[in-house]
C-alpha cells in the first residue's frame, strides 16, 4: 500500500510545462563550505588537502552537506533542483525530508517561511538509483530565498534552475561574520525532520549569519588539527559542542581545555560559546552533569584568566524536568521539539556573544 495514493497531501508535487534557466550552487551564492574555492570535491565541508590528516569517518562524513545554503534573490516563479545523491545509508530514526530533504525557504523581514520540503524517493536511493529532479511554485515577485542542502547526504552534482528568463540577483551580504558549529550528530542535525529546523541551521538564521556547520556524527573528538582549522577562519563567534562525541569522561577531560586553547592562542578575541551535551535520559543524568562540569571548568578557567570572550550554556538544562524524554528519538538525537528547545536555550548568550542588544525576528 503506499499511503500517496490514499492521502494527496502526500504527493510530491512537482511543477511541468516550465522552461528554465540552470544555475551551480556557486553561481547563485553558496554558503557554508569555506574552502569551496580550493576544492576540488563538489560541496565538501573540509579542505580536500586535509583528507589524509583526519580519520576515514570524518573523511566520509565531510561529504554529508550538513550548514550548506544557497542564497539568492529571484522573481522567478519555480524552482528545479536536479542532480544526483552520493550512496548513502538510511536512517530508520530520521526522516529522509532532513536527511536527503531541501528546504525552500523564503526570507522577508519577519524570518524565515517555508515554501516547500524537497527530497529524492527512498525506494529509488535503496536500490541504487541516485538521480533526482525536484521542483515547485514560487510565489510571484522578487523575493529572497534560501535553499537549504540534506544534513545526512552527500551530492554527486546539483543544479538549480529558475524559470526561463527570470532575474537573479546576489542575496544582500549578511552584517555579521559566519558562526561556526564544531560537534556530534546533534550539531550535525541528528534526527531534525527538515535541514533548516536543527539548532544550528535556526541559530545562525535568528543573529543574521551564515552557517559553518562541522557536526560530525560520532566521530568530532576534539582533534587538535581540527582546532588549528577552524583558528584560521574568520568568524564572527565560535560554537564548542563535541561532548556527545567524547567515548567517556576521561577524553572530554584530556581534549576539551586543549582544543579551546588552540583556538584562543590563534584568535584570542573570538566568542566562543561552550555547550554541554542534552540530558534527555533518566539514567543519564549524573554522567551528563560530570561532562558538563568538565566543560564549565574549561570556561571558568578561561574566566579566571581575564578572558572576557568566553561563553557557557548548560546542555542539562536544555529540556524540562517535566518533558526530559519528549525532545529526542533516542534520548540521544533531538526531534524538532528537542531543537527548538536547545535553540531558546542557546540564542540569548550566542547574542550576546555577538554583543547584539536588540532581537532579530523570528524568536524572543
Amino acid at each position: 500500500m503506499d499511503i500517496r495514493e490514499l492521502d494527496k497531501n502526500f504527493r510530491t508535487v512537482s511543477v511541468s510545462g516550465v522552461s528554465y534557466d540552470m544555475y551551480s550552487p556557486q553561481d547563485l551564492g553558496l554558503e557554508g563550505f569555506p574552502w569551496d574555492n580550493e576544492n576540488e570535491t563538489f560541496l565538501y565541508r573540509l579542505p580536500d588537502r586535509m583528507k589524509d590528516e583526519v580519520t576515514q569517518a570524518v573523511c566520509q562524513l565531510a561529504y554529508n552537506t550538513a550548514g550548506g545554503v544557497i542564497h539568492f534573490c529571484t522573481d522567478s516563479t519555480a524552482v528545479l533542483l536536479k542532480g544526483t545523491y552520493r550512496p548513502t545509508s538510511i536512517m530508520p530514526h530520521m526522516p529522509f525530508t532532513g536527511q536527503g530533504g531541501f528546504d525552500v525557504m523564503l526570507c522577508s523581514q519577519d524570518g524565515e517561511h517555508l515554501v516547500a520540503n524537497l527530497y529524492g524517493e527512498v525506494a529509488d536511493i535503496i536500490n541504487k538509483k541516485f538521480d533526482f529532479e525536484l521542483s515547485c511554485r514560487l510565489p510571484e515577485g522578487m523575493h529572497e530565498y534560501k535553499i537549504y542542502l540534506p544534513l545526512y547526504a552527500g551530492l554527486e552534482s546539483l543544479e538549480i534552475g529558475l524559470s526561463e528568463g527570470a532575474k537573479v540577483e546576489k542575496a544582500p551580504a549578511y552584517k555579521v561574520k559566519p558562526v561556526l558549529f564544531y560537534g556530534s550528530s546533534i550539531t550535525q542535525g541528528g534526527c531534525a525532520s527538515r535541514p533548516s529546523n536543527c539548532h544550528a541551521a535556526q541559530l545562525a538564521a535568528r543573529v543574521g549569519a551564515e552557517q559553518i556547520n562541522l557536526g560530525f556524527s560520532g566521530n568530532a573528538k576534539g582533534e587538535a588539527n581540527i582546532a588549528e582549522l577552524i583558528a584560521s577562519l574568520d568568524l564572527s563567534c565560535f560554537v564548542m559542542d563535541y561532548d556527545h562525541n567524547a567515548p567517556n569522561y576521561e577524553h572530554l577531560v584530556k581534549t576539551h581545555e586543549p582544543f579551546f586553547k588552540i583556538i584562543r592562542e590563534k584568535q584570542p578575541e573570538l566568542p566562543v560559546v561552550m555547550i554541554s551535551r542534552p540530558c534527555s535520559g533518566y539514567f543519564d543524568v549524573e554522567d551528563d552533569r560530570r561532562r558538563r562540569d568538565v566543560i564549565m571548568r574549561t570556561y571558568l578557567n578561561a574566566r579566571d584568566k581575564g578572558d572576557k570572550n568566553v561563553y557557557f550554556v548548560d546542555g542539562t538544562k536544555f529540556y524540562t524536568q517535566d518533558v526530559r524524554e519528549m525532545p529526542s528519538v533516542d534520548k540521544s538525537h533531538p526531534t524538532d521539539l528537542g531543537f527548538y528547545m536547545m535553540t531558546r536555550a542557546i540564542l540569548p548568550v550566542l547574542r550576546q556573544a555577538l554583543g547584539q542588544v536588540t532581537f532579530l525576528p523570528g524568536m524572543a
